[in-house]
């Protein structure tokens, strides 16, 4: 009687087993390899919701929709790979998370291959690389000619952003405010929470353009980064991460001329 007990639990464990691996290969597969997006038929792309003119909110026909230069890659992708697409908006710092759980095939987010996102994700080749600048308000424009005061003035930066290593080891010694998005990082100058940000020019280019008591400074940095980048699951096969990396080659080129042409669009 025990025997057989004990022979129906391993049977009923070895199938469980077998299902959890059945069931893990099948989420590997949608996530993880070209023939499991084209099998689906969509393919799920992570970016943040406000990052213009990369990737932004707009109004088309009463309905609310994403645009920018990033999403014009994810079409290109999307066509190339002959599948349709859909887009799910989060915050930076949650976006490789979500990519692990498997909410979506990969990020195209204008998001730098660092070192430390490496141990948890794939990339492909590098699409684009923009010049950092450090934007204040025009009432404090005069104390900032001299960049070597910003050793000591607080400045925002996005959370998990590229900018923020950067800021911390050119100004050591100045607190850093991490913020959600973009858009707080004007908010937080404007109202006196922080002195500076720092972002690349492109972006500051259009904050400026919506909060006019704001100003670049002269101060320019190329970070170490290697460039914008789609982000794909650590496990992703070689076909999936060629086949971006092709529409990636062929869309280099276009694609800063798709941010200064966004970027002319946003309000």
């Amino acid at each position: 009687m025990k025997h057989n007990f004990i022979k129906k639990l391993l049977y009923i464990v070895t199938l469980v087993g077998a299902l959890l691996l059945v069931l893990s290969g099948c989420g590997n597969s949608n996530n993880s390899s070209l023939q499991g997006i084209k099998k689906k038929g969509t393919l799920t792309v992570g970016m943040i919701s406000s990052n213009p003119p990369y990737e932004f909110q707009t109004s088309k026909n009463g309905k609310t929709v994403m645009s920018g230069s990033d999403v014009r890659l994810v079409k290109k992708v999307a066509k190339s790979l002959g599948v349709k697409y859909k887009i799910k908006t989060m915050d930076l710092d949650g976006m490789l998370p979500a990519m692990q759980a498997h909410k979506v095939d990969m990020l195209i987010t204008s998001m730098s291959p660092t070192p430390e996102r490496k141990q948890g994700a794939k990339f492909s080749d590098v699409y684009y690389k923009s010049t950092n600048t450090l934007v204040v308000r025009k009432s404090d424009a005069h104390k900032y000619q001299d960049t070597n005061n910003f050793k000591d003035a607080s400045i925002a930066v996005v959370n998990n952003s590229t900018q923020e290593p950067m800021i911390k080891k050119a100004f050591p010694n100045a607190p850093m405010k991490k913020l959600g998005k973009v858009t707080d990082l004007a908010l937080a100058v404007n109202n006196g929470k922080a002195d500076a940000f720092s972002i690349d020019i492109p972006t500051a280019t259009i904050l400026l353009k919506q909060n006019p008591n704001l100003t670049i400074t002269s101060w320019r940095h190329h970070d170490s980064s290697a460039g914008a980048a789609v982000a794909l699951p650590k496990n992703a096969d070689k076909d999936l991460i060629k086949a971006i990396n092709k529409v990636i080659a062929q869309n280099k080129t276009d694609y800063a001329k798709w941010v200064l042409e966004y970027a002319k669009q946003v309000n």
